[in-house]
């Protein structure tokens, strides 16, 4: 014997849309027992000018009641380095979005914090704040409001045949999400195993291990791939610093593996012997003599060991600046979180 049920959703969220300049697409909702957060950020109206940073914080606002979601920090070539090289980011939040020189035209957004009962009829708002050289305030704060959260009373029926037994249907729903970050983690020389104490590897193995404990936190989510890519700087013979890369990649897999107990499964690993990127986008935006020549040696299709040996020669000068300034932050860890919520509808 069949019967039917109504799943009747007594609590639907919705959004009063406002015109925003540099978001659009705007999604502010109550799913369950967490808040989703999802905006196209028009990357067009905010990028920043020569030597200058801009942060961009998504708040939930209520009155008195604030809080903070995800940071996004926009850097000029420059800054970004100014802010590698003091082992700090713009926003001060270990879990920022950052991107920096070919900033793209569009960034997706989004993010879920648990819903707290002062946050019904909250606002959600995008605050800007531009900073100059050495993190000096440009132009204060602006804010813009991008929607309201509101309470939707129309009741939506959905009939559903379930057998006798069934007293509630539930419906799960597979949800991927992605996070990314990027890690600055220091080796003494030739070495691939982390020191945790050397340099300033606590700090950045702190980031590390934020980024991936805020998966932890949301309600019903689970790690599906860990994507980690380790880069060496173009210095020294190529082959050695292949096999660096790939060590220290494995290095950070390694830790991360131990420190949460992840099977080797969930792990995907790349490596890129030497940033020559990198090293492209600091001298194209710096004022270096020579900066044209070196340029053209950089793009030419001649062996890495033979680009590095012609830079050192012709730019003895210019290569003792980028062996302070640039290489070291050509070390570099990028890793992706990507993590599965099961939502439970009722």
């Amino acid at each position: 014997m069949r019967r039917f049920i109504t799943l009747a959703f007594l609590l639907a969220a919705s959004v009063s849309m406002m015109q925003a300049q540099s978001a659009k697409n705007v999604v502010l909702e109550k799913d369950g027992t967490m808040i989703h957060v999802k905006m196209d950020l028009d990357m067009q109206s905010v990028k920043p000018g020569a030597n200058r940073t801009v942060v961009l914080t998504p708040q939930i606002r209520n009155g008195a009641l604030v809080r903070d979601l995800q940071p996004v920090g926009l850097y000029s070539h420059n800054q970004w380095y100014y802010y590698a090289r003091s082992g700090k980011n713009a926003s001060g939040k270990g879990n920022e979005l950052q991107y920096r020189g070919r900033i793209p035209a569009t960034v997706a957004y989004e993010t879920r914090i648990p819903y707290e009962d002062w946050m019904q009829g909250a606002a959600l708002s995008l605050q800007k704040k531009v900073l100059g050289c050495c993190g000096t305030d440009k132009d204060g704060l602006s804010s813009r409001t991008l929607a309201i959260l509101t309470e939707e009373n129309d009741i939506t029926p959905v009939e559903v045949i379930v057998k006798e037994t069934v007293d509630t249907l539930v419906v799960e729903v597979p949800v991927v999400k992605t996070l990314s970050g990027r890690a600055f983690i220091d080796y003494a020389v030739n070495a691939t195993e982390i020191d945790p104490t050397y340099h300033s590897n606590a700090r950045e193995l702190g980031f590390l291990r934020a980024s991936i404990d805020s998966v932890s936190q949301v309600a019903g989510a689970s790690i599906r791939k860990i994507w980690i890519k380790g880069y060496a700087s173009p210095e020294g013979p190529y082959k050695a610093n292949q096999t660096l890369a790939l060590a220290r990649t494995r290095a950070v897999k390694e830790y991360v593996a131990g420190a949460y107990g992840l099977p080797d499964e969930v792990f995907e690993l790349e490596c890129e012997p030497e940033n020559w990127e990198g090293l492209r986008e600091f001298v194209e935006a710096s004022s270096l003599s020579g900066k044209a020549k070196m340029l053209e040696i950089i793009d030419s299709d001649r062996e890495a060991d033979e680009k590095e040996r012609q830079l050192k020669t012709l730019f003895p000068r210019a290569w003792d600046t980028l062996r302070k300034e640039c290489l070291p932050y050509l070390r570099r860890t990028d890793y992706k979180v990507e993590y599965e919520i099961i939502e439970n509808n009722q």
